[in-house]
């Protein structure tokens, strides 16, 4: 696959969005929202995760992650809207 997307990009962005968000209710439970992505802890906060444009994404422990996804196009949209929301928030 070539879109291999950073951890760092990830964190930085579930931060903006934990802080700068509105609280939301996320297929995993209670979360933020921001900008068309969803955001959630796991219980014991060593998993992120997120959600928008069909994609779901866990980031884990070792800043490993997991991602579903129907197609590449998903994948893409999803990393375009990591993009934005790291640059305008």
């Amino acid at each position: 696959m070539q879109n291999l997307i950073d951890a760092k990009l990830l964190m930085k962005v579930f931060s903006k969005i934990e802080q700068q968000g509105e609280p939301a209710e996320t297929p995993v439970g209670n979360g933020f929202a921001l900008a068309g992505m969803q955001i959630a802890t796991g219980f014991d906060g060593y998993d992120l995760y997120f959600f928008a444009d069909g994609v779901s994404l866990t980031l884990g422990f070792h800043q490993k992650y997991h991602i579903d996804a129907a197609n590449e196009q998903q994948i893409d949209a999803f990393i375009q809207r990591l993009k934005q929301i790291d640059s305008r928030y």
